[in-house]
This record gives structure tokens, sequence and C-alpha cells, in this order.
């Protein structure tokens, strides 16, 4: 035989073995019922969680070299969750790298999330769902991904967001390539808004332009940090635990940059994101923004923070962006206003604290077709 029929056969010996290891875990937990151990800070304890697979077993996936698994952690998200479950089960995969799961991480969810995950696990077998007995905040579920994945690259995915086309996650992660990137973050856009007199949704669309120029300007600086698409390597999200008290985005981030490891934004790798419902969903994520880079501060230290992270001519970029969109701009004042008298007034600082900060945003509609990519079944 030559060298490819050698490596397929071992590729076709090698998923033998595990559609045989998969059958006999299912055989070993009837119930699909696993015990999964997530190693908090504050202690090591068991959690029992929900692994619904697929009664089907889907075609045979092309020999790869880099493992991926996608994560989504998820509360309350049954109107966002069959969107990006369909992107990322329809995304590309090349001849490198191999989705070989697809997790939704259930906080506890109270509605028809949990239904619909388990429903598009019975068109693919990579997805999973992952239900925790009770609420305990998105830092948890990142934790409980860490413990379970043994992949090459992890890549965390909010509910909310939309794939601009089936190349997206391929531009992700073709970063990993060089050995040293450690963090490769989505190049996420916020979709314009148009005459719509929602302030919340205006000051999200200015928040994106301000957010998406100073990057241009500073591309390693705190307007970088967003979690909602977030790609990680094995060997960096192998030293994570998070702690409760500080946020996902910045806790992974921080740690990268003081690691002296590669952070890329990707601004080729585009996924969309929806705007918050309201001026309170709006105002809570600045709230938030102010209380996590305060525990930041004390956490990794003043100088990473206010000096190496810090973005010269900050307010003539904020003023410059608020003379071209106006309206966009003064929605935004409103809205930041509105966050910084939440802060100083410590309005949730309570969940916060336990990482309880899920945030509604509307759901993304007719965006696809308009951006070549395929339509949602």
């Amino acid at each position: 035989m030559n060298g490819q029929q050698i490596r397929q056969q071992e590729w076709q010996e090698w998923q033998e073995q595990q559609e045989l290891k998969q059958l006999r875990e299912w055989q070993e937990f009837p119930d699909s019922k696993l015990v999964l151990f997530d190693h908090m800070a504050h202690g090591h304890t068991s959690v029992t969680t929900e692994v619904v697979p697929s009664d089907t077993i889907g075609k045979k996936l092309r020999e790869a070299v880099v493992t991926i698994d996608v994560v989504i952690p998820a509360f309350n998200e049954g109107g966002c969750i069959e969107g990006v479950l369909h992107d990322v089960m329809m995304a590309r995969q090349d001849d490198w790298f191999q989705i070989q799961n697809i997790y939704v991480i259930s906080d506890a969810s109270t509605d028809q999330t949990d239904d619909v995950v388990q429903q598009m696990a019975a068109k693919d077998g990579r997805v999973k769902l992952i239900r925790k007995s009770g609420r305990r905040g998105k830092q948890d579920s990142i934790n409980l991904a860490f413990s379970i994945t043994k992949a090459d690259v992890i890549i965390f995915i909010d509910a909310d967001v939309m794939l601009a086309s089936e190349d997206s996650i391929a531009k992700l992660v073709q970063h990993f390539r060089d050995a040293n990137v450690a963090v490769v973050q989505g190049g996420l856009v916020h979709p314009r808004p148009g005459f719509i007199l929602n302030p919340a949704k205006q000051a999200a669309y200015f928040d994106w332009l301000l957010v998406d120029k100073i990057r241009r300007r500073k591309a390693i600086s705190w307007w970088s940090i967003d979690a909602r698409v977030m790609a990680l390597s094995r060997d960096f999200y192998e030293q994570l635990v998070l702690p409760l008290s500080l946020a996902d985005d910045q806790f992974i981030f921080y740690s990268c940059i003081q690691q002296g490891r590669n952070f890329v934004w990707a601004d080729d790798a585009i996924f969309y994101y929806g705007p918050p419902e309201s001026i309170a969903d709006f105002s809570h994520q600045w709230s938030r923004y102010f209380f996590y880079t305060k525990k930041s501060r004390q956490y990794f230290g003043k100088d990473l923070i206010d000096r190496d992270m810090s973005v010269p001519g900050l307010w003539r970029t904020i003023l410059s962006t608020f003379l071209r969109h106006p309206f966009c701009g003064l929605m935004w004042v409103l809205c930041f206003a509105i966050s910084r008298v939440e802060f100083m007034l410590g309005v949730d600082f309570d969940k916060y604290e336990r990482g309880f900060f899920w945030t509604k945003s509307s759901p993304l509609r007719n965006i696809g077709q308009t951006h070549g990519w395929q339509e949602r079944g």
C-alpha cells in the first residue's frame, strides 16, 4: 500500500476505536448521566451533568492533524442556540483540523434551550448537551469545559453569535500554526442597526465602531478584549482556572499577555453578534466592565492594566467617532453615563462576584442572506 492508503487505513481503525469507546460509555451510563469534576479555585467539587449524545453516527470525518472542540456556554438562549449550532455544524473543516465536539454547557437553563440542543444532537453526533444541575455562572462553565476537553484548540462562542461564512472558524484557527500563539479572538462585527429609535441598539453600534477603530490603532489594549469568540491552545488553557470574581475574557487575555504568549485579533475571521435588548442590558455591560477591570488591577497589577494596556489619544478617538455618528454617539453617552452611576452605586455587584452576568441580546436575522452565508434552515 502507498502512504496515502496506509494513513486512510489508520484513520478508519482510529474512528472504529472511537465509536466502540463511545458505545461502551453509553452502555456504562444508560441514563446519559456523567459525573464530571470541576476544579474550581474554591475547591474540588463534583457536578452531575447530563451529556446528551446523538442516536445516530454521522459520516466519518476527514483525517486531521489538529483537533478542535467548540464550546457554547448558554443560559436561556432558546431563541439563539439553534442558529449558532447550525452555523458551527456547517462550518468548513480543512485537511489539517477537525471539529470533533460541539459542547453546549447549559447553566441550568429554564427555557427551551436544552430541548433545542437535544434536537440538534440527533442530527449531528458532535453536538453534546452538558446541563449543570444549578446556576453557577459563565466562568464556571468555562472551567468545566477545560476539565472535559483534550482538544488541541478549544473555541468558545457565545450563543447569540452568528458565523459570517463557513470559513469563519478555519480563518480563526489557522493562526495556531504559530506555536507561540495562545489566544485568538474572532473578528467581531456588529451589524448596522439602520434607522431605529432603540437607544440600546444605537449605543451598541457606536460602541462597536469605537472599539474597532481603537483596535486598528493598537491591537493589544484593554479594548481588545471580547470573549464572544475566543480560541485557546491546549498548552495554554490546561494551565487556567478562572476565578469567579474575574471576567472570563479579561482573565484569559491578561494571563496570555503576562505569560509572554501571543494574542491574535483575527479580523478576517468574521462573526456577527446581536445588540442588547434594552438600555439596562447595555449599561450592565459597561458596569460589569468597570467592576471586573478594578478586580483585574488587583489581580494582575496596575502597571499591566493602566500602563501597558492604555490607549493614547483615546478621547480624541471617541470625539472623532462621535462627530461622524452623532445620534449613535449621543445614545452611547447616555448609556455610558447610566453605567457609571450603576457602578458607583454598586448595582448587582453580588452577581458579578459569582460570575452571574448573562445578558440578553436580540437574535440576528437575515444577516446571512445579505453577506452570502447560507440561510439557516
